[in-house]
C-alpha cells in the first residue's frame, strides 16, 4: 500500500498546473480506464494501478525518457501530494510494470480506453450522431535497438538500414483527438494493417454501414493502392486518398496540355482525369502537379475520391492538404510527449506505453478544451500551463493548489475555476481547493 500523506503540509511544486489537471481528472473520473488491468505483479508498497497513474502523470509533463522521472519529478513533493502519495514510483518500478503487460492485459487496457473514448470523445460523438466526420490514418517509425521485439530494418528515407518499429495513428483534426494507436514490426508497410485497423474500430464503436457513409478517410499514398481503396469504398466509407503510383500520375501528366492545368495555389495545379480503371466504385480522379521545393520541374500525384461535395477540383486538393494535421500530431506524440525516446524491449510493453502516451495526450486535449485554450499546441500548453510554480497544501477540507498570479494564462484558469467541478476557488489568492 502507498504511504499516506500527512494530514497538514505545505509543499512547493514546479507542476502546479499538472496538479490541477490531476484534480480535474479525478473529479471527471477519467482515470478509470486503468481499473482492473490484470498484471502479474506483487503489491508491496504500490499497486499496479498506482504505478500506471504515476507513469501517466509523468507522461503528461512531457518527459523525454523514463530516466528523467527520477531526476525531475519523483521528489516533487507538491505534485506527489496532489496524487495522494509521499513520492512517485521510480523509473525501475514503472519499467517493470510495462514489462508485465501481455496480450490479455494489453487487450483490457485498449478495451478500457475505448470505453472511455466512446463516452468522452467529441469526434466519436459526432460519428454517433450521424454527422460528417473526417478521420486521418498515418504510419511513422520508432527507432529502437536490434534486440527489441519486432525491430526490423526500416523502409523510410530518413532511417534507411536502422532498426525500427512502426506506429499507426488514427486522428481527428477537427477536435485534435488521436483516437487509437497501433504498434507494428519495423518491416510493415502503411497499407498492410489498414483492414485490421478499420475492422477493429468498426467492432469497437459499432460503425454499421449507415454510420460509415458519414465517415471520410483522408489517406496518403501508402494506403492508396487500388485494392485498398476499392475495399474502403465498397464498405461504404467516403475516401479522399492519394494514389499509390507516382509513375502512373507522371504518365498521365504527359498527355495534359499546359493550358489545361488549373492553378490551386502558387505551388500546385490540378487536372481532372478519367476514372481509375481498377477502382470498382464510382469516383473522381484528379492529377496534381506540385512545383519542386528545390530546383526546377514538378512532381506528380493523383487523388482518388468518392466524396461528392465540391464541383471544382480545387476543393478536393485543399481538403487533402489539410491532412498535414496528423503529421504534426505524430511529431508531437514522438517529440513533445517523448515516445520516440522511450524504448521497451518487450513488444507488448511498448504497445502499452504507446497507449498510455495516447491517453496522456487525449486527457490534455480534453483539459485544454475545458479551459478554452484549444488554440494552444500541446508543447506550449505543457510549458505555459502545466509547468507552473505553485504551492500544494493539505487541509482538512482537501488539497489547496495555489498558483502564482504572474504565470501565463492565470486569468484563464481563474475564469474557469468557479464553474469547474471543484468545490472552492479564491480569486484573491489564486487558490483552488478540492477534496481528494
Amino acid at each position: 500500500m502507498n504511504r499516506t500523506a500527512p494530514k497538514v503540509s505545505r509543499c512547493n511544486t514546479e507542476y502546479a498546473g499538472l496538479a490541477l489537471v490531476w484534480a480535474w481528472l479525478k473529479r471527471e473520473k477519467l482515470l478509470r480506464f486503468l481499473n482492473r488491468i490484470p498484471l502479474d505483479l506483487k503489491t508491496v508498497r504500490r499497486t499496479p494501478k498506482s504505478k500506471l497513474e504515476d507513469l501517466l502523470c509523468c507522461l503528461m509533463s512531457g518527459i523525454e525518457s523514463l530516466g528523467q522521472i527520477d531526476k525531475r519529478m519523483r521528489r516533487d513533493l507538491g505534485l506527489t501530494r496532489a496524487l495522494g502519495r509521499s513520492s512517485l514510483a521510480d523509473q525501475s518500478l514503472m519499467s517493470q510494470t510495462l514489462d508485465a503487460f501481455d496480450e490479455v492485459s494489453l487487450g483490457r487496457l485498449r478495451s478500457n480506453l475505448r470505453c472511455l473514448l466512446a463516452e468522452r470523445s467529441r469526434a466519436l460523438s459526432r460519428i454517433g450522431q450521424g454527422r460528417f466526420t473526417v478521420l486521418d490514418l498515418d504510419m511513422t517509425d520508432l527507432p529502437c535497438s536490434p534486440r527489441c521485439e519486432g525491430s526490423r530494418r526500416g523502409h523510410t528515407t530518413g532511417r534507411q538500414g536502422q532498426t525500427v518499429r512502426q506506429l499507426s495513428l488514427v486522428y481527428n483534426h477537427r477536435y485534435r483527438e488521436p483516437l487509437d494507436i497501433f504498434l507494428h514490426p519495423g518491416n510493415m508497410y502503411s497499407g498492410g494493417p489498414l483492414k485490421s485497423i478499420i475492422q477493429s474500430l468498426e467492432q469497437a464503436y459499432g460503425w454499421h454501414r449507415a454510420r460509415r457513409a458519414q465517415i471520410c478517410w483522408r489517406l496518403d499514398s501508402g494506403y492508396g493502392s487500388d485494392p485498398k481503396l476499392s475495399w474502403l469504398m465498397r464498405r461504404g466509407y467516403q475516401v479522399v486518398a492519394k494514389g499509390y503510383s507516382s509513375r502512373r500520375a507522371a504518365r498521365w501528366a504527359q498527355s495534359i496540355a499546359t493550358e489545361d492545368w488549373k492553378p490551386i495555389n502558387p505551388a500546385q495545379a490540378v487536372f481532372e482525369h478519367d476514372r481509375v480503371a481498377n477502382l470498382t466504385s464510382p469516383h473522381r480522379c484528379f492529377v496534381v502537379r506540385t512545383a519542386k521545393a528545390k530546383g526546377s520541374g514538378f512532381t506528380y500525384s493523383y487523388l482518388a475520391v468518392n466524396r461528392q461535395r465540391w464541383v471544382r477540383p480545387k476543393g478536393y486538393v485543399d481538403f487533402y492538404n489539410q491532412r498535414q494535421g496528423i503529421e504534426k500530431e505524430i511529431q508531437q506524440i514522438k517529440s513533445v510527449l517523448g515516445l520516440k525516446h522511450k524504448r521497451k524491449r518487450s513488444f507488448d510493453g511498448m504497445q502499452a506505453l504507446a497507449l498510455l502516451t495516447l491517453m496522456a495526450n487525449l486527457e490534455l486535449v480534453w483539459f485544454r478544451h475545458a479551459l478554452g485554450l484549444d488554440r494552444l499546441g500541446i508543447k506550449r500548453f505543457i510549458r505555459d500551463v502545466l509547468k507552473t510554480p505553485g504551492v500544494v497544501t493539505s487541509t482538512r477540507r482537501g488539497l489547496r493548489i495555489q498558483i502564482h498570479d504572474q504565470v501565463p494564462y492565470y486569468q484563464t484558469i481563474k475564469a474557469w475555476a468557479p464553474i469547474a467541478p471543484l468545490p472552492l476557488f479564491s480569486l484573491q489568492s489564486g487558490t483552488i481547493l478540492y477534496k481528494n
